[in-house]
């Protein structure tokens, strides 16, 4: 549930501090060239090809790009020098940006960046204070990350340093965490190291992900909350994912959908716990409409993957699956629907119907945060669809869910009550705007790109009692009891709606539910002090809960028919 989080960002560099030190000394990265597809939204929006050379004083990091709307820049020269011990030396960037020239000349010398700047005609220049080591990170040109794959590798988890985003100024980062994850491309097996970095900006923490290859170059920059995605040519194609767990009984395939293919897991119980003719119940892992891989990574717990296996150990063969557009399922997003995802795990569902090891009548489907969404739409439509489990999934109107995170979010701000309520009254005029398509004329352009979609649109109308009370499928509710992004409140409207729901048995339907609410357990389904989004990253157990999978898998036990 991160669509809030990525609609509403204010990214304000100010706060200068005392140089830190590193526990030890930065690695070579290995020279040479490398081109990145930047998407925005999961839109590819342009190209941006990057060359690290050593050089006699130390290290050269160049690029040039060219990207569309709504970046809209066009990179002729980029050129950031370093010292052999990463000190920054010198910038330079000519390009055009939004149809007008910009160009930025920085030195640095003495804790002091100099820069000038070329812009709508004018030239300007501006001083700021900087750190001996600070790394330098201009908004949007996104070869500097390079030097930033080489940094992480010599910070210690809790450490921070220096970053300087010219010419506006210094600011803190901190590395939260990192996990090593392997990518399966078409040609190769590249071991990558994923960092979790929060730059602490003054008004609002921004997350980032950085990974990097074995031999310190960057593989990726993911920024959740400015929807900006920027990855390396081989692990950003369809024939490329993140291996993030692999379980005994984990296989690969590609399932037919709407004119593309998804690329999906299956994961059978091994074979000593197969009986000869069986055929298996089955389980399919719904993701939610946020850019999650089959594994449904986040602060480096591969959520489904975990839950995928602890099933199959208890007799289910179950599927997870990319979501469109993300790995390596085909598909586009930019127009893509609620209903369209519904589809999408449809075509999951006969995929599994087709398999000759499989009794097509205990076929479950059981999504996760905004995946429940997608798994109720699915249900209301799919009649092979058994049984349906609801992990920490929204219970309100999605207009109401929205404004809620909201509120969470500023409460979590040091900023003043005025400025709460500006906030929220704009976030009401953005949804109104979307649901009527009328009233943006008060509304900034950036801000419009990002909400005027399809799928916000469909998410701000969703009202999941609606759909619930048409379903005649067993529904089992699970709830995590600190969860902080979608808060217990909401299972008890779902459970509601369920007791409410017009009880129709008969032979092949059976109307029935049950919530699970477990003690200790946040958004992520693994134990927690808090459940507050800010300790993810700090989380020391990162297991999903042996609570959540015994409470699913008995409650099926007994509502499935048996073998």
């Amino acid at each position: 549930m991160w669509m809030l989080r990525r609609l509403i960002v204010a990214l304000i560099f100010a706060t200068i501090w005392s140089e830190p030190t590193f526990p030890q000394e930065n690695p070579s990265p290995e020279p040479g060239e490398a081109t990145f597809t930047v998407f925005i939204q999961s839109t590819p929006i342009g190209l941006e090809r990057t060359n690290v050379t050593r050089t006699p004083t130390g290290w050269t990091i160049t690029s040039n790009s060219q990207l569309s709307s709504p970046l809209d820049i066009s990179s002729h020269v980029f050129e950031m020098r370093y010292s052999a011990d990463w000190h920054p030396l010198e910038l330079k960037i000519d390009a055009t940006v939004k149809g007008q020239p910009y160009e930025l000349h920085t030195t640095f010398e003495e804790n002091i960046a100099t820069n000038k700047i070329q812009e709508s005609g004018q030239t300007k220049t501006h001083t700021n204070p900087i750190s001996a080591e600070t790394l330098v990170l201009p908004v949007n040109f996104f070869a500097a990350y390079e030097a930033l794959a080489v940094r992480l590798s010599s910070i210690e988890v809790g450490g921070e340093f220096p970053v300087y985003v010219p010419p506006l100024g210094e600011i803190k980062a901190k590395l939260t965490s990192f996990s090593d994850d392997e990518i399966l491309t078409a040609t190769e097996l590249i071991n990558a190291r994923r960092y979790e970095v929060t730059f602490l900006s003054p008004e609002l923490p921004i997350e980032a992900e950085i990974w990097a290859s074995d031999n310190h170059r960057l593989l990726r920059v993911k920024i959740p909350t400015a929807s900006i995605d920027m990855a390396r040519l081989d692990i950003s194609s369809t024939a490329a994912r993140l291996v993030r767990v692999r379980n005994a009984g984990d296989f690969d395939v590609r399932v037919p959908a709407s004119g593309f293919s998804l690329g999906a897991t299956i994961t059978k119980p091994v074979e000593d716990k197969l009986i000869e003719g069986e055929r298996l119940p089955a389980v399919l892992l719904v993701p939610g409409s946020d850019s999650v891989d089959r594994d449904e990574t986040v602060y480096g717990i591969p959520i489904f993957g975990q839950i995928a296996g602890a099933l199959a150990d208890t007799g289910f063969l179950v599927a997870r699956y990319d979501r469109r557009g993300v790995g390596q399922s085909g598909g586009r997003t930019e127009r893509a629907t609620l209903a369209d995802y519904a589809k999408d795990a449809q075509s999951m569902v006969k995929y599994l119907d087709k398999r000759k090891d499989l009794d097509d009548k205990r076929i479950v489907v059981i999504g996760h945060g905004e995946g429940g969404w997608v798994s109720l739409l699915a249900a209301a439509r799919e009649k092979k669809i058994a049984a349906l489990v609801l992990i920490a999934t929204p219970g309100t109107l999605g207009a109401d869910l929205i404004l809620e995170q909201q509120q969470l979010a500023l409460d979590r701000m040091q900023v003043s009550e005025d400025e709460k309520q500006i906030k929220i009254k704009l976030q009401k005029q953005i949804q109104e705007a979307v649901i009527s398509g009328n009233g943006w004329a008060d509304i900034p352009t950036d801000i419009r790109r990002q909400a005027d979609t399809p799928w916000f649109r469909s998410l701000l109308t969703f009202d999941p009692g609606n759909v619930m009370r048409k379903l005649k499928q067993p529904i089992m509710i699970v709830q995590g009891k600190l969860d902080k992004q979608v808060p217990p409140h909401h299972a008890d409207r779902l459970e509601q709606v369920a007791r409410a729901r017009t009880i129709k048995v008969s032979r092949a339907a059976y109307a029935g539910f049950k919530v699970a609410r477990l003690d200790g357990i946040n958004h992520l389904l693994v134990p927690s002090t808090t459940g507050e989004i800010d300790e993810y990253a700090s989380l020391t157990h990162k297991t999903v809960s042996a609570d959540v999978v015994s409470a699913i898998t008995e409650w099926l036990s007994e509502i499935l028919p048996q073998r």
